[in-house]
């Protein structure tokens, strides 16, 4: 099972400092422009340079939102205005 999770405004995403930023709280499994892949709570999330977000694995939409909002805390200096 996957959900989708998109931002609520338009949004950049600077891969390479996000996952520099979920470097000590996710295990990053894939980087590059286009796409970043880590694991967070033993669930692969998918991240996409709109802010667009995948969470898999989770049975519970509730449970994949509160680790997809748990990831959206951690980008700070990532978010390209």
């Amino acid at each position: 099972m996957a959900y989708e999770f998109l931002p609520k405004h338009k949004m950049k995403i600077n891969l390479d400092r996000a996952c520099k930023e979920l470097d000590g709280t996710c295990a990053i499994e894939v980087s590059s422009k286009v796409l970043a892949i880590f694991r967070v709570s033993e669930r692969t999330v998918s991240l996409f340079p709109s802010g667009k977000l995948l969470v898999r694995g989770e049975k519970e939409e509730e449970a994949a939102r509160r680790i997809a909002e748990k990831v959206v805390k951690e980008l700070v200096e990532s978010v390209e205005k």
